[in-house]
C-alpha cells in the first residue's frame, strides 16, 4: 500500500502511526496533477510486477469559500483542477492496469449535498467542482462495469478535524445526528465499498453525515 499526499507532516504522522501498528504501508510526497508523476506513483504502489494497483483511492481536492464577488477565475481554475481533475488524471492511469486484471475498486471523495443541485452560499465553486467529480465517476462506473471494475463516492459530512470545539458546538447544531463525523466513520465506508463482497456496487455516491444536508 502506498500513501501519497502533498503535505510533509500529515505523511510523516501515517507512517508512523502505519509502523507502531505493524501495517505495510509506504507514503510517498508526490503531484497527482500531472500524469507522469502519478504513472510512476502507481507502478510504485502495485509493486513489482504490476503496471498499477488493483485499488485506488483518490482524496484529493482543496477548499475554499468566500462570497461570489471573490471568486476569480484562478480560484475557479484551481478548485476543478484539485477536485475533479486531479481525480480523473489519477483514474486514466489506473484504468488498463485493472482492465488487464479484469479487477478494480476505484473510490473518490464528494460532499454531502452534491448528489443534489442545490445552492451553497460561500462554497458555491467547491460545491459546483464536487458536482461534477460525482458525475465524472458516475459516468467511469457504467463504462467500466464490464471490467469487473466499481467506482464509487463517499460524500461527507461535517467532520471533526482541525475543527475548534467552540465552532464545533455550533456545527453540531446543524446536524440531526447532534455531533460531528469522525474520520473512523469515513474509513469504515470506505473499507465498504472497497471490499471484494462489494463488487455489485457501482456508481453509487454513500452519504456519511449524520442526516446533514439529505
Amino acid at each position: 500500500m502506498l500513501a501519497v499526499g502533498r503535505d510533509r507532516s500529515a505523511l510523516a504522522e501515517l507512517d508512523a502511526i502505519a509502523r507502531a501498528r505493524g501495517l505495510p504501508l509506504r507514503t510517498a510526497r508526490g503531484d497527482a496533477g500531472r500524469r507522469g508523476p502519478v504513472r510512476k506513483l502507481l507502478r510504485r504502489a502495485a509493486g513489482r510486477g504490476a503496471a498499477a494497483p488493483d485499488i485506488l483511492v483518490v482524496a484529493a481536492g482543496d477548499y475554499w469559500e468566500g462570497p461570489v464577488a471573490r471568486l476569480t477565475a484562478q480560484r475557479w481554475e484551481d478548485l476543478v483542477h484539485s477536485n475533479v481533475t486531479v481525480p480523473l488524471i489519477t483514474i486514466l492511469e489506473a484504468l488498463p492496469g485493472m482492465r488487464r486484471r479484469r479487477y478494480g475498486r476505484v473510490l473518490v471523495f464528494g460532499v454531502a449535498g452534491a448528489d443534489a443541485v442545490r445552492s451553497a452560499p460561500r462554497a458555491h465553486a467547491y460545491r459546483a467542482a464536487k458536482t461534477a467529480l460525482l458525475s465524472l465517476a458516475r459516468s467511469v462506473a457504467h463504462e467500466e462495469a464490464p471490467h469487473g471494475i466499481t467506482v464509487n463516492v463517499i460524500l461527507p459530512g461535517i467532520m471533526r478535524t482541525g475543527i475548534a470545539a467552540r465552532h464545533a458546538t455550533t456545527l453540531a447544531r446543524k446536524i440531526p445526528a447532534g455531533r460531528l463525523g469522525t474520520p473512523n466513520e469515513i474509513a469504515r465506508a470506505a473499507l465498504f465499498l472497497l471490499a471484494e463482497e462489494s463488487s455489485y456496487i457501482t456508481g453509487t455516491a454513500l452519504t456519511v453525515s449524520g442526516g446533514y444536508l439529505i
